[in-house]
């Protein structure tokens, strides 16, 4: 177990287990809050982009009073488990912080929970604070799109995950900088990941796999389901942008496809509605930005016994070079729980980031605020905690839904 870890608090993070001490917060005197004044702002700011009648999450809906009230005791509860707004990575400063974090600071906490605990209080609306909407990243221009093709309507289980072979028309090589999702049903793409095949075998085989498999694309579910296949883009919904680092890039080969996995989810949509999905990319020449590339540090093997609470799995990896990681993709599948990954320098352990609420739907590339620098002779170690009480057998490594991974892909610069 990592020594970050004690046994009563195992999946919870700190900014959590600060939270469980809110009674005494109650012990000096708490200031009375309106909706107008206090509460409107915070939501505007952090839900409405989402929660509204054309955002990703319709329901419930809070852009007005009636509806943050209706859903109060729901906000509450949400909002104290670190469930919402949806971000996986724990961000109070204890394990590092993040750029463009969807994270309550406790002040923000705070207040929604102190107003629904008051009674919800309307307020007078000629006091309303002014309404500042939240800024969502944006990659400006689009040099080239990929088009996965075609309608494709998502079902249940294996049907929710499809891997589309797609021909940027690339004439030379260029630096992917940052990527802009677009679809006809923004609520039913949940997840974007693009792989670059690094061969020609490796090329022929995802379009033999998408020629032999019935309607637009093919089955996957955590890879591309070819060799060698290098990550290139890793994104969740909630901002249709993710600009890459600031200048830096990946190399994206000249005639070479990529291969678009989506993760859709019909929950949100219902069964039987298309969609069409297109990928925006950000292109640089080779010359203007930095190389960056994909380092990853996973588990050894997984072999998790079935019907646990909790179970682990865990690797490390040694650090031959000095090295700067700029931003984390995790990947685990369904039954994960957490992920911790550890720093150690000289014997002295830290905590390079800490994904504490884990979600398979909200997997993406998770950019520092301030990059992680790594020396030769520093290692890195990953703990992956699961819970296998769905499984009736043992869970290992693998591609179906009834499998797991254990993987941190670090995206970093080297001299």
């Amino acid at each position: 177990m990592s020594p970050f870890r004690l046994p009563w608090v195992v999946g919870l993070s700190a900014a959590a287990v600060a939270f469980a001490g809110i009674g005494i917060w109650r012990e000096s005197a708490t200031p009375s809050y309106s909706y107008y004044r206090d509460i409107a702002p915070i939501v505007n700011r952090r839900c409405v982009h989402c929660h509204s009648t054309e955002g990703l999450a319709a329901r419930p809906r809070l852009d007005t009073y009636e509806d943050v009230s209706k859903a109060g005791t729901k906000v509450k509860y949400m909002v104290q488990a670190r469930m919402m707004p949806p971000w996986i990575a724990e961000n109070s400063g204890i394990c590092r912080t993040w750029n463009d974090a969807a994270w309550l600071t406790n002040e923000e906490l705070s207040t929604l929970v102190h107003w629904q605990e008051q009674g919800m209080p309307q307020g007078e609306r000629a006091k309303a604070s002014p309404l500042e909407p939240k800024p969502l990243p944006d990659i400006g221009r689009a040099d080239v799109t990929l088009d996965t093709g075609g309608d494709y309507v998502a079902g249940l289980g294996a049907s929710a995950y499809r891997c589309f072979v797609v021909d940027p028309g690339l004439s030379r090589d260029r630096m992917l900088t940052g990527i802009r999702v677009v679809s006809t049903d923004p609520r039913m793409v949940a997840q974007v990941t693009i792989f670059s095949p690094d061969s020609n075998e490796a090329e022929a085989h995802a379009s033999q796999l998408d020629d032999g498999d019935m309607g637009p694309g093919y089955s996957c579910y955590g890879s591309p389901r070819v060799e060698p296949a290098r990550l290139v883009a890793s994104w969740t919904w909630g901002s249709p942008s993710l600009p890459f680092p600031e200048g830096t890039g990946l190399r994206l080969d000249a005639q070479r496809k990529l291969v678009v996995q989506i993760h859709y989810n019909v929950l949100t949509s219902g069964l039987g509605v298309a969609t069409r999905t297109r990928v925006d990319l950000r292109l640089d020449d080779i010359e203007q930005v930095r190389a960056a590339s994909f380092e990853a540090v996973a588990a050894g093997d997984i072999a998790l016994a079935p019907g646990k609470v909790y179970v682990e799995a865990g690797g490390e990896r040694a650090v031959d070079r000095p090295t700067t990681v700029l931003a984390v993709a995790p990947q685990m599948h369904t039954l994960g729980r957490t992920m911790e990954i550890d720093h150690v320098r000289a014997g002295a352990r830290d905590c390079a980031a800490n994904f504490d609420h884990w979600n398979f739907y909200s997997q993406r590339l998770f950019i520092y605020e301030k990059p992680l620098h790594l020396e030769p002779g520093d290692r890195l170690g990953i703990t992956c905690v699961y819970n296998t009480e769905s499984a009736a057998h043992p869970v290992h490594r693998g591609e179906s839904i009834r499998d797991e991974e254990c993987k941190a892909n670090l995206y970093v610069v080297t001299p």
